[in-house]
């Protein structure tokens, strides 16, 4: 029996990404089928003011001045210990939107602060759908979806986690913007999710409990594009297998993810 694949694309209810997801990925892969069903998540919309100082906070932990690194990130730990953001689990709402499409609003501000608590409520919610796989990705992410569900229609269906991986030190992970779990694996991450800890950059957060529950992460196959000439390169066999294209790419100060993912959308269905 086929697998059922629940993909859920995490936002932020902003923009640039409020236009790529209308402009790019709205037009091109995201289409709901017998077999997959699409979901959009986003948290609520906080002030301007308010996600400019977020942002410039979280960004601190790439600063080149170490010691402003690891203050801000001592700093965060500090706040979110002092919170208890591990007991925070904010309820979703599900509605769709003028176009349609399936969303679900995490009850709860967005903001890059909160990105750990804003993805362990759509692993929760994500249990009272019906799926084998739940794949989540993000705004600049294309996804080839006849590719996907034929590779999860030769994967084992228990203990499976796959996407984009990569590594920090000796610990693999993977990447946000694709990421595959079998049913088994989301259920043991919400039981374990008092383990989460959430000062941590999410991605590595989130590898770190996995890591002590599984030690096998499966590479799918993916590719980053940032110009229509790496479009226009990519072999024949590569559009055929490939599941996730990362689009994010900027040109003269704007961002060009949707116009990649149109011309790539084009060179799939020419092979299909």
């Amino acid at each position: 029996m086929k697998p059922k694949i629940l993909i859920v694309v995490i936002h932020g209810p902003y923009e640039p990404w409020l236009s790529i997801l209308q402009d790019g990925q709205s037009k091109t892969w995201m289409e709901s089928s017998s077999k997959t069903r699409i979901i959009n998540a986003f948290g609520i919309k906080i002030h301007p003011k308010l996600l400019k100082a977020d942002q410039e906070i979280y960004y601190l932990r790439w600063s080149d001045n170490k010691i402003l690194a690891y203050a801000s990130l001592l700093l965060e730990l500090v706040t979110k210990k002092i919170f208890r953001l591990h007991t925070y689990q904010p309820e979703i709402i599900s509605v769709k939107n003028q176009g349609q499409q399936e969303v679900w609003e995490v009850q709860m501000p967005d903001s890059l602060m909160l990105q750990g608590v804003k993805n362990m409520a759509v692993f929760r919610n994500s249990l009272s759908c019906e799926f084998d796989f739940l794949v989540t990705t993000i705004t600049s992410t294309y996804l080839n979806v006849s590719a996907l569900e034929e590779y999860l229609d030769k994967t084992t269906q228990k203990n499976f986690l796959g996407g984009r991986i990569e590594k920090s030190g000796t610990m693999k992970f993977q990447q946000g913007s694709f990421r595959v779990f079998s049913r088994d694996m989301v259920l043991k991450i919400v039981e374990n999710s008092h383990s989460y800890q959430h000062w941590k950059i999410e991605d590595i957060a989130l590898g770190r409990l996995l890591s002590s529950l599984s030690p096998d992460f499966t590479p799918i196959p993916n590719l980053t594009v940032e110009s229509q000439k790496e479009i226009e390169s990519i072999l024949e066999p590569d559009l055929r297998t490939t599941v996730s294209y990362r689009c994010k790419s900027t040109s003269s100060g704007r961002r060009i993810d949707a116009d990649l993912m149109k011309l790539l959308h084009q060179r799939i269905l020419k092979i299909l």
